[in-house]
């Protein structure tokens, strides 16, 4: 049982902040409180202000962790938008796009057709232009081959017309010669040209 309370009004012919004083018969008649009934009241008390501590951590917790509450809200917001299509629609738009691509394709696959034609006649061309040349030194070599035959063998005699005539040849062997040189630097030239990956 708790205990009344002293009145903060003055009473009459009593000075401000004395304790009211109780008559002598009601003080003895007034119950005095235990000693487990004022332990209790002490837990209570403390039980009280550890519950308004955790309540005052949870509400500062709870501050902390809502205080980006709206920012948050506004970069979670989404709208999502479904589509629904139909197979015939994606069909058709599929076509649409097969005839305008279709044109362009066929027209790249005809000029790399004409290209690869090109290039197949052209290497043709240098294969027989190569084999002429080729034909052509094996004839030069023979002839310097007779030369040097004729080179070799016993001199004549000097005759003045077989002098001429044996001058006219050696020019027309140096005109060949040189023409023979000119020939080959011509065909290497075209071998490169035939093999540019060799």
């Amino acid at each position: 049982m708790l205990m009344p309370r002293a009145s903060s009004y003055s009473q009459p012919g009593m000075a401000p902040g004395q304790p009211q004083q109780y008559d002598a018969p009601y003080a003895q008649m007034m119950p005095q409180p235990s000693h487990h009934l004022i332990l209790s009241l002490q837990s209570c008390v403390s039980s009280t202000a550890s519950c308004v501590q955790t309540m005052n951590e949870a509400i500062y917790n709870l501050n902390y962790a809502i205080q980006d509450h709206p920012r948050l809200v506004t970069v979670l917001k989404s709208q999502r938008h479904f589509d629904l299509v139909s197979g015939r629609d994606i069909e058709q738009a599929r076509e649409h796009i097969a005839s305008e691509v279709r044109p362009h394709i066929d027209e790249l696959c005809r000029r790399a057709a004409a290209e690869i034609s090109r290039e197949d006649r052209r290497a043709v061309a240098l294969r027989n232009r190569h084999e002429a040349l080729q034909q052509r030194l094996q004839n030069l070599r023979s002839i310097d081959k007779h030369q040097s035959k004729l080179q070799e063998a016993p001199p004549a005699p000097t005759d003045p017309a077989v002098q001429a005539q044996l001058d006219n040849l050696n020019a027309t062997l140096a005109a060949l010669k040189h023409k023979k040189l000119a020939l080959l630097a011509k065909a290497d030239a075209l071998e490169a040209e035939a093999n540019p990956h060799s």
